[in-house]
């Protein structure tokens, strides 16, 4: 057991195995995100013409694939569909892409970060957290969670325990989102999940965060202190990384977009239809939000939201595209160019294994990426005899594979969007992976089920200040704080997460 190891070494021993565990951290942390980012990134720079064609081959069976998997049984024996052979050559042409990429990997691959390079990254109000979920065995409660606080001039990282890890993740929490969505006020969360990092925060106004298991389902800004009437967003500046390593690494993009924008608000999702909803997916996703059977609810606030972020951007001399109504499609998300901001407005969804009560196939059913998305135009409407290729479900699978490497900032303004299958580790298999795994900077989403009123005031009051030259993350805060003086409570204002650097 780590903890009870840690407490019976000496000072400088204690020291010293802190600094391994976050070297440990830092390098092993959402490995598999980091290096999906760097092989498409190795790939899009190598200058390579024959394995950037071979990359886009790839990515065009995948996408054919997830398509195959949302027909129906009989949509695919018309379409005489052979998934196992896709799947075949899929991973054939993915072997190759290993296999040619492999020879100028070193080009590309940044030397190992350690803690003291990410301290060294820190201004002296700052600190950066990581978060360890750790499992222990024969225990009663068998996960206890690990901080590690690391300030600009500490010799070591500091070490913070959350002891009874399974009761954060069960009734601490489920306290927390029932106090959310009822609207009461919560005079608990902020002892179970921010208190014992209170002593080694003081004096810092900035705090770098990297989360594990069920602190990435928290908004650490709506939680809120009796003793002092704070909220954490009042006392803390918050940013939300996937590894802070990232404070060291500094992203390497490519060439700027510049001020363009590609907006997508208002969709018609039954294309003025009678009540179609077909697939599997679908009638879960009805099921599970509350209109089984049902055409999917417009939402009209949208429509004002995408309208005024327009506005406001066009007059500050940005490009805009703003697609609407029968053009807010599935497939012009995916034809789009890699816009500076990509901003999507509409329904959101994840679908827990409670929800998928069809007869999925497997693939379905264990890949959280195909159960959580954002619709769009036509999504309750069968393709059959339509001539549509896309379903207008933009599911997290299909997101991985859009083209974002110029994209500063992705949007996500609609319901749960940063929720999906916590991995220990790893963190959230979901939309805020799939558009980082995409090539974007930075995913604005959502952790619960959001009013689409207070969203548009939101949205507008984000870039309202955005366009004024200010940070994106400090536009944001700034715009949340401005809502929380007009709605008290976090289920209006505290929603939004920003992830990325």
């Amino acid at each position: 057991d780590f903890c009870v190891q840690y407490l019976s070494y000496k000072p400088q021993e204690r020291g010293a195995s802190v600094q391994k565990l976050y070297n440990l951290q830092l390098s092993t942390k959402a490995i598999l995100l980091n290096a999906t980012n760097k092989v498409r990134s190795r790939i899009q720079r190598s200058g390579n013409v024959k394995l950037q064609e071979l990359f886009k081959d790839w990515l065009a069976i995948k996408e054919n694939i997830v398509r195959y998997y949302n027909y129906s049984q009989a949509e695919r024996e018309s379409s005489k569909v052979d998934l196992a052979s896709l799947e075949s050559k899929a991973n054939d042409l993915e072997k190759q892409l290993s296999e040619q990429s492999d020879a100028f990997r070193s080009q590309f691959e940044k030397e190992t970060i350690t803690w003291k390079e990410v301290q060294n990254a820190l201004q002296q109000n700052e600190a950066a957290v990581e978060i360890i979920r750790i499992k222990k065995k024969y225990a009663k409660d068998s996960v206890y969670y690990v901080g590690l606080v690391l300030r600009k001039a500490d010799e070591n990282p500091s070490l913070m325990i959350w002891s009874q890890g399974l009761q954060l993740e069960t009734r601490s929490f489920k306290y927390h989102r029932n106090t959310i969505k009822f609207h009461y006020t919560d005079t608990l969360s902020y002892r179970f999940f921010w208190s014992p990092l209170e002593s080694a925060l003081r004096g810092i106004s900035t705090v770098y965060l990297s989360c594990d298991g069920v602190f990435n389902k928290v908004n650490f800004n709506s939680l809120f202190n009796p003793a002092t009437g704070h909220f954490v967003i009042d006392d803390f500046t918050l940013r939300q990384l996937s590894n802070t390593r990232e404070l060291a690494e500094r992203r390497i993009s490519g060439q700027s977009p510049g001020k363009t924008a590609t907006l997508f608000g208002f969709a018609d999702f039954n294309l003025g239809q009678a009540n179609t909803i077909s697939s599997s997916l679908k009638r879960n996703f009805g099921r599970a939000y509350g209109f089984e059977g049902e055409n999917i609810p417009v939402l009209p606030a949208t429509e004002k939201e995408v309208d005024e972020v327009q506005k406001l951007l066009t007059a500050n001399s940005w490009d805009v595209h703003n697609f609407k109504k029968l053009e807010a499609t599935e497939e012009n998300i995916k034809t789009a160019e890699s816009p500076k901001v990509l901003h999507i407005a509409t329904h959101g969804f994840f679908l827990s294994d409670l929800d998928m009560r069809d007869n999925e196939t497997d693939e379905l059913t264990a890949n959280p990426l195909f159960r959580s998305g954002v619709l769009l135009a036509g999504a309750s409407v069968d393709r059959t005899g339509s001539g549509r290729k896309e379903d207008g479900v933009l599911t997290a699978y299909e997101a991985m594979n859009l083209s974002l490497d110029q994209t500063d900032l992705v949007v996500l303004s609609a319901c749960e969007t940063g929720l999906g299958e916590v991995r220990n580790g790893e963190g959230v298999y979901g939309l805020q992976r799939s558009f980082i795994v995409a090539g974007a900077s930075t995913v604005l989403m959502s952790l619960w089920q959001v009013d689409d009123v207070a969203t548009q005031e939101l949205m507008n009051a984000f870039y309202s200040i955005l366009v004024r030259g200010t940070d994106k993350h400090d536009a944001f805060r700034k715009a949340q704080l401005e809502m929380k003086q007009k709605y008290t409570v976090p289920f209006f204002w505290g929603a939004f997460v920003l992830i990325g650097y």
